[in-house]
């Protein structure tokens, strides 16, 4: 997974799921680790994305990383529900 590259990227591990998104990375579900070959491989994607994830702000910090995300409410657009 290219973290915070594209909008597009799904990681799963069990029931866990690792979305990707261009300014934040949302995980959702859960996932059992077992005491198996299974849960061994599933112990080690996770290591392996916390590491990913982990080297991804260290090169942010070296740019600058902002303390807070900006969610600047004059940016959000409201549209009609299609629905209705």
């Amino acid at each position: 997974m290219n973290i915070f590259d594209n909008d597009s990227e799904v990681l799963q591990i069990g029931a866990l799921t690792i979305e990707n998104g261009t300014d934040s990375v949302i995980l959702s579900g859960d996932v059992e680790i077992t005491k198996t070959q299974a849960g061994k491989a599933q112990a080690q994607a996770l290591l392996d994305f916390a590491q990913a994830l982990c080297a991804v702000f260290d090169e942010l910090d070296s740019q600058g990383l902002p303390a807070t995300a900006d969610k600047d409410p004059s940016k959000v657009v409201m549209v009609n529900n299609p629905f209705e």
